[in-house]
């Protein structure tokens, strides 16, 4: 049977990204230009959904394998609500999303969006105020609420349920204030140079990133609610002169077991900028502070 030429050709392209991610950029392109980023290979497996449901854990959950299966984590806070929603099998497009009284769909008691959605979108996030009054009484009886993703036919409709919460998580946390730390030491075959000895850094969300013992390491990053990783370099990407490279870090818990960062369990450092070792030789115990910037992708 003869094969499309743009059937091959997807298949090279899928054939090439497999073999080198790293020479890959993906990108969203608005009116405005386009955000592009480098394509890494992940070592260990992580829910993607995740990047849906952000940094913040939940606080209410619904779930549905009717008519298609559909997820939903959501978290009242002041006036708003966030929410995040995914979808499988659901008939399409999706049409809207809305929280409502048991057994009410219009008028819906909180619209979190509204448009069709693309056929080939299964997901979708965000932050809808809300007024107070209402948050209260979802919060305290979710069980009379749905959660109702509207469809070109009936309703995929999910009942609201409290206690304890747990989903996938992601959180970029770009570095505020940040140095790469060096020491010079004898370096084969003799001479002296300057070789890392770690690392001093504030992230987002009063993130900091140390080395656990200096020159020998592993990187950490403690959050301040107690929960902690520990990270092992999977791959080191170049990113250009200059610069320190990209990295793709496994992550070991080594700290609370709930928090910001619990139950990490791959790290990316992406966008870095500066940070690298002074060249030449140097005077030996000396130490030299290289500024850098990079965004840490917490993945789980």
């Amino acid at each position: 049977m003869p094969v499309r030429r743009s059937a091959v050709s997807r298949l090279m392209l899928a054939a090439a990204l497999l073999a080198d991610p790293a020479a890959f950029h993906a990108a969203v392109r608005d009116a405005r230009g386009s955000v592009r980023g480098r394509l890494h290979r992940l070592s260990r497996p992580v829910d993607l959904n995740g990047v849906l449901n952000g940094p913040d854990q939940a606080t209410l959950a619904a779930a549905t394998t009717s008519r298609g299966r559909a997820t939903w984590w959501l978290r009242p806070a002041g006036a708003a609500l966030a929410y995040a929603a995914s979808w499988s099998g659901a008939p399409t497009p999706v049409t809207g999303g809305l929280v409502a009284r048991e057994g009410v769909t219009r008028p819906a008691s909180v619209s979190l969006f509204a448009g069709a959605l693309p056929r080939n979108v299964t997901g979708v996030s965000g932050v809808t105020p809300v007024p107070p009054e209402v948050l209260r009484r979802i919060a305290a009886a979710p069980n009379r609420w749905d959660a109702v993703l509207r469809t070109p036919g009936p309703p995929v409709r999910a009942r609201l349920g409290g206690g304890p919460v747990t989903h996938p998580r992601a959180l970029t946390a770009p570095v505020l204030r940040g140095e790469q730390i060096y020491t010079c030491a004898r370096q084969p075959p003799g001479a002296y140079a300057f070789a890392q000895l770690g690392v001093a850094a504030t992230l987002r969300r009063g993130i900091e990133h140390t080395y656990v013992t200096p020159g020998s390491g592993p990187p950490q990053w403690v959050a301040p609610d107690g929960s902690a990783v520990r990270g092992s370099v999977v791959t080191r990407t170049p990113n250009g002169d200059g610069v320190i490279p990209e990295l793709v870090l496994d992550a070991a818990q080594a700290g609370a077991a709930d928090g910001l960062l619990a139950r990490v369990a791959q790290i990316l450092r992406v966008n870095t900028t500066g940070g690298t070792a002074p060249a030449g030789p140097c005077e030996p115990g000396t130490e030299a502070r290289a500024p850098y910037g990079a965004d840490y992708v917490f993945l789980s």
